[in-house]
């Protein structure tokens, strides 16, 4: 179903997390350092809308040009334990929209982040805007008319 949403508003959108990680060093073997993975994002947040922005950013060496910027996946406790719903998203360097499936139930998310990150800057924004459909808004504007107060 057709939506319209309004995703230049910035009043639409709410950050609901950031955070900047830096790899550890694991070893420094003939002036070159080695780093650990940095590991998966769990924000400690529920989300309750379906359309997040997400944000993620690292410093890239010189010479080299990347544009992945991880992964992206939702879950919900059920009574089975952490339940995945749909499929992993992959991200990029810069902004990415996420759009997913509506789903009844509040989720969280799982970030993962690339091997070759030695530092992330990751920022979440959920979009606060209207997500009915066409239809839906439609039926309220009629029911607006014909029913007024409701």
């Amino acid at each position: 179903m057709t939506r319209n949403l309004d995703l230049l508003t910035p009043t639409n959108w709410a950050l609901a997390y950031s955070i900047s990680i830096s790899a550890t060093i694991t070893a420094t073997l003939a002036g070159k350092n080695y780093y650990a993975k940095i590991t998966p994002v769990l924000p400690s947040i529920i989300f309750d809308k379906s359309i997040l922005a997400i944000g993620i950013n690292t410093s890239v060496p010189a010479g080299k040009q990347w544009v992945y910027g991880g992964s992206i996946f939702r879950f919900t406790n059920s009574s089975f334990g952490k339940t995945f719903i749909g499929e992993r998203k992959p991200l990029f360097l810069g902004f990415n929209l996420a759009i997913f499936d509506d789903f009844s139930n509040d989720y969280q998310i799982q970030i993962n982040i690339p091997g070759w990150f030695v530092s992330c800057n990751l920022g979440i924004y959920q979009y606060e805007g209207d997500t009915r459909t066409v239809a839906e808004q439609d039926l309220a504007a009629i029911k607006a008319v014909i029913i007024p107060g409701s």
